[in-house]
């Protein structure tokens, strides 16, 4: 059995090895007949030419000092950072709610409530808010401040944003 099986074996061999691939040689001879690989030259390497840096007595525009002049030109818009924080400046506007107002010897107060549920009493001049937002001027509908904002440039700048009194029975 295993010599029928080594006899099948080289027949089949000698079979694939056989010249009948003349056709095959033919067609790849006359395919590859005016073909020619071409790579492209290298490109012509420049020499090195070192820059001689003569700006040494010119000011340095990465200087931590002169961006901090910058900021100091616009400090008019700049919320005064040594007085003391108020409690309502730990909330964000979001987060507040107005709930109501008292009229009380010709002042005109606003009722806050934070998230915790407590209750302050706020009047024109005081700070809510995290942006530095003092308090403009309170009616029955809403309390008007005007907060200050640093933008990308590092300059504050002023806007005005609201607290509208909250409807009865609509909770944030």
């Amino acid at each position: 059995m295993t010599r029928i099986g080594i006899g099948l074996l080289c027949l089949l061999l000698s079979a694939c090895g056989g010249g009948g691939n003349e056709d095959l040689k033919q067609w790849m001879a006359s395919s590859s007949q005016g073909l020619r690989g071409q790579i492209e030259p290298l490109p012509q390497v420049q020499t090195y030419k070192p820059f001689d840096y003569q700006a040494y007595d010119l000011t340095d525009p990465f200087n931590p000092q002169k961006l901090q002049a910058g900021k100091q030109r616009n400090a008019a818009n700049a919320p005064d950072m040594q007085r003391p924080r108020e409690a309502l400046e730990s909330y964000d506007l979001d987060k507040l709610a107005m709930v109501g107002t008292i009229r009380r010897g010709g002042a005109t107060y606003a009722l806050i409530r934070t998230p915790e549920g407590a209750i302050y009493r706020v009047q024109p001049g005081n700070y809510m808010g995290l942006n530095f937002g003092k308090i403009t001027s309170i009616n029955d509908a809403e309390v008007q401040l005007s907060e200050s904002t640093e933008d990308l440039n590092g300059e504050w700048v002023q806007r005005g944003s609201s607290l509208h009194l909250e409807e009865q029975g609509q909770s944030k």
